[in-house]
């Protein structure tokens, strides 16, 4: 398992996505009653939003849990209500569900729009299933479509209006240890010019 995700990993990064230099265009807070559940973001290589451009990513920022297959049938719904009927949506449903892990508090979901396929992302590391080009329609379609339930955060996510987040919150930030000075020349363990003439001496 460990090599299957190591060569999706090196095919992506050998795609065309990793390259884009990706600009933020604007974000949006999900909120569900006084919960923020989601910070939303939209990004492309330009800063800027035209319909059906490609590559496009949208980074999700958690700041509440979230089950994975409960967030997998969240988003099924609301492609449900796009009205497309184009596309296997119970299919979709699997797919994201044998997908998604349960999220936490500060996981960074990004998903990516290529031309002719998409994928998810989860902190650094690749998530396995490739979806096609339909469904690349129907997920950014969830909160940019005309139609969209998700419409009232439009103005925000497409830059037209202020947001209270910056882009820079959907960059990952690894957690480092203070660097300290007793520490930069570590000792070696006590055993191990004892452990090592053993190797020497079978």
């Amino acid at each position: 398992m460990k090599m299957k995700s190591l060569f999706v990993a090196m095919i992506t990064f050998f795609s065309a996505a990793p390259f884009a230099h990706w600009q933020p265009i604007g974000n949006a807070e999900y909120t569900w009653g006084p919960f923020h559940v989601y910070t939303i973001g939209l990004f492309s290589e330009t800063g800027t939003y035209q319909e059906n451009e490609r590559p496009l990513m949208l980074s999700f920022k958690y700041e509440k849990p979230i089950e994975g297959k409960n967030f997998a049938i969240t988003l099924i719904k609301e492609i449900e209500t796009l009205k497309l009927n184009d596309g296997d949506t119970q299919s979709w449903l699997k797919e994201m569900q044998s997908t998604f892990p349960d999220f936490s508090p500060n996981d960074i979901l990004n998903y990516i729009a290529l031309p002719d396929r998409g994928y998810f992302v989860l902190n650094d590391t690749v998530l396995e299933h490739d979806f096609d080009a339909k469904f690349n329609q129907a997920f950014i379609g969830i909160w940019l479509a005309p139609n969209s339930t998700f419409v009232k955060l439009q103005p925000q996510l497409l830059g037209k209006m202020k947001s209270n987040h910056e882009a820079a919150e959907f960059y990952l930030k690894p957690e480092i240890e203070s660097f300290d000075e007793q520490d930069s020349m570590p000792e070696l363990p006590p055993n191990y010019l004892l452990n090592q003439e053993k190797k020497s001496f079978g």
